[in-house]
């Protein structure tokens, strides 16, 4: 039991929210918070690169925690499970820049131009996928071994294609040709994914390598030059 005269003292110290004591205490506590918030985005940073590079069969918690600089046991401090390990790097990757992103595919929704559309989408995923592509080595991997990470992605895109609702209305206007505007938007994006795996996983820059702005013009008008009704 916890001496009474330690216990009043405890009480005084925190019992008044303005007190030095108190706000002591807060500052530790906000300290703690953010350094428990830090650890956490360790974790998740060290599983994205480690994933990438081992896949998921063969990466450990063990592997993980050196990478991140941790004890093992810290990794379930922070994810009580797997999935949500790999639900929290989904989230960081799905959300990293998504609100301006969003809004500027809005505003060239509107602007008409079906060039300047299509072309500011590609270059934005070259870009992207070239300063980073470990998140699609980790889709890769995710299908490759049936792992549930694919699912995860799948599930939290679909129905929201800010492409295929372009190509429809598109379509609506009569500058499309009438198609489903689903197999379009995968057409299109699927050049520039291509484009990625064969650069950057498969290492085909190593042998040529192209300027941005030529692939994105290329891909897009070839798509454009299929679709003008």
């Amino acid at each position: 039991m916890e001496d009474s005269r330690v216990s009043q003292l405890r009480e005084a110290l925190t019992s008044d929210k303005n007190s030095p004591c108190q706000a002591a205490m807060q500052s530790v506590s906000k300290c703690l918070l953010m350094q428990r918030s830090g650890k956490r985005q360790d974790i998740i940073s060290a599983a994205i690169e480690v994933f990438a590079r081992n896949g998921f069969r063969g990466t450990t918690t063990r592997d993980l925690a050196a990478h991140a600089d941790v004890n093992e046991a810290i990794i379930f401090r922070h994810f009580n499970t797997k999935q949500e390990l790999y639900r929290a790097i989904l989230e960081q990757k799905l959300t990293q820049g998504q609100e301006a992103r969003c809004e500027e595919v809005q505003q060239l929704a509107q602007s008409g131009s079906d060039e300047e559309f299509f072309e500011n989408f590609g270059r934005q995923f070259l870009e992207r996928h070239e300063k980073d592509s470990t998140f699609m080595r980790l889709l890769m991997f995710s299908a490759l071994e049936g792992h549930e990470l694919s699912e995860m992605f799948l599930s939290s895109v679909a129905g929201r294609d800010p492409l295929a609702s372009y190509i429809q209305r598109r379509m609506d206007d009569g500058a499309f040709r009438r198609m489903d505007p689903n197999l379009a938007a995968r057409a299109i994006l699927g050049m520039f994914v291509a484009y990625i795996q064969m650069q950057e996983i498969f290492g085909q820059k190593k042998i040529k390598t192209f300027e941005r702005n030529e692939v994105v013009k290329t891909f897009v008008s070839i798509f454009l030059a299929g679709m003008k009704s």
